[in-house]
C-alpha cells in the first residue's frame, strides 16, 4: 500500500507544480505571484510559463521517466487590492494546459487567496533594516487531481486535490543595490480525502526560499536563489506512512525591469529538484514571463 501511495503522491507534486513561483519578496515571495508596495492600491499580474523535461525523482535520489504530461503551460493571473499601507489582499487563478504528443487537456487549476500584513516596514533612513511581512492563504483543491481524473494519459490533473492553508513570513532587504531575501511557509491540509486505500491525509509542506541579487538603479535588477521544500509522510486512516515524505531543492533566476513607471516585466528561469539531496518528487524546467502593472 506505500508504494502505490507513494506513486500517488510523486505524480500529485508533478502535477501541482508551479513555475511562476520564484523568489522572497521581490515580487513573487511565498506563494503570491505579486506584492503590493505601500503606495500602490490595486495591482495586476499576468504570467506565462512553459515547464518541459518532467522526471520522477524516488526514495533513492535516481531519476525515471513518468506517464503525464510531456509540457505543462501556465497563464497566471491575480489581481492586488491593498487596505492600508501595511495590509493588501490578492487572489491568484492559473489556467493549465497540459500536452503530451498531440494530445492537450485545458482548465482553470485551483484559485489561491493570500493576505500580507507588514510588521516592519523598509526606510531610506535605514536600509540595513528589511522589510517583514507576515502572509496567509487558502487554496480549495477543487480543481481536477490524481483522485478524480477523467482523461486516460492524466491530462486532465491541474491540482493536488486537497484543500490546504498556509501562513509564513518573508523577510525582503531592497533598498541598496545589493538585495537579498528569506521566506518560510507552513501549509497544511483542511482534511484529508476518502480513497481506495483508506482516509488519507497529506503531510505538512515546509517551504523556505533564499534570495540574493543586485540592482543597477530602482527599475532593474537581477535575482537568484534557492528553494527548498520538505513534505512530512501522510497518514492513511491515521497512520503513518514512513515512506511517503519528500524532499525538493530547486534554483532559479529572474531579471525584472521597469518599462514605465506603472508597468514592470520579469523573466525568470527555474529548475525544481535540480540541487543537493531530492528524493519522492520530480524534476523539470521552466521559463516565465511576466507583467505587472499598478492603478
Amino acid at each position: 500500500m506505500a508504494t502505490v501511495l507513494l506513486s500517488i503522491f510523486s505524480l500529485m507534486f508533478f502535477s501541482f507544480a508551479e513555475p511562476l513561483q520564484a523568489c522572497a519578496s521581490c515580487g513573487s515571495g511565498g506563494d503570491d505571484p505579486m506584492v503590493l508596495y505601500p503606495s500602490e492600491t490595486w495591482k495586476a499580474y499576468i504570467g506565462l510559463s512553459r515547464a518541459g523535461d518532467f522526471e520522477g525523482v524516488n526514495r533513492d535520489g535516481n531519476t525515471f521517466k513518468e506517464y503525464g504530461p510531456e509540457f505543462r503551460n501556465i497563464t497566471l493571473v491575480s489581481f492586488g487590492r491593498s487596505f492600508s499601507p501595511r495590509f493588501f489582499g490578492t487572489v491568484t487563478a492559473p489556467y493549465i494546459v497540459n500536452k503530451r504528443e498531440r494530445f492537450e487537456r485545458s482548465g482553470w487549476g485551483d484559485p489561491l487567496t493570500s493576505l500580507r500584513y507588514t510588521v516592519v516596514q523598509q526606510s531610506l533612513a535605514d536600509e540595513m533594516i528589511p522589510q517583514i511581512q507576515l502572509l496567509a492563504s487558502f487554496r480549495p483543491g477543487d480543481a481536477p487531481s490524481i483522485y478524480n481524473y477523467e482523461d486516460p494519459a492524466k491530462l486532465d490533473v491541474r491540482g493536488s486535490g486537497f484543500a490546504e492553508t498556509r501562513a509564513g513570513v518573508d523577510l525582503w532587504s531592497g533598498m541598496s543595490s545589493w538585495k537579498y531575501g528569506f521566506a518560510q511557509t507552513f501549509s497544511s491540509p483542511v482534511a484529508g480525502r476518502s480513497t481506495e486505500f483508506g482516509y488519507v491525509r497529506p503531510g505538512v509542506t515546509y517551504r523556505s526560499t533564499a534570495t540574493f541579487g543586485y540592482g543597477w538603479n530602482q527599475d532593474t535588477k537581477v535575482v537568484t536563489g534557492i528553494n527548498r521544500e520538505l513534505v512530512t509522510p501522510a497518514s492513511i486512516d491515521g497512520t503513518l506512512q514512513p515512506q511517503t515524505d519528500s524532499l525538493q531543492h530547486g534554483v532559479f533566476v529572474s531579471a525584472d525591469t521597469m518599462v514605465e513607471r506603472r508597468t514592470s516585466i520579469r523573466l525568470t528561469a527555474q529548475r525544481a529538484a535540480s540541487l543537493l539531496a531530492n528524493r519522492n518528487t520530480n524534476r523539470n524546467q521552466s521559463f516565465s514571463l511576466a507583467m505587472t502593472r499598478s492603478f
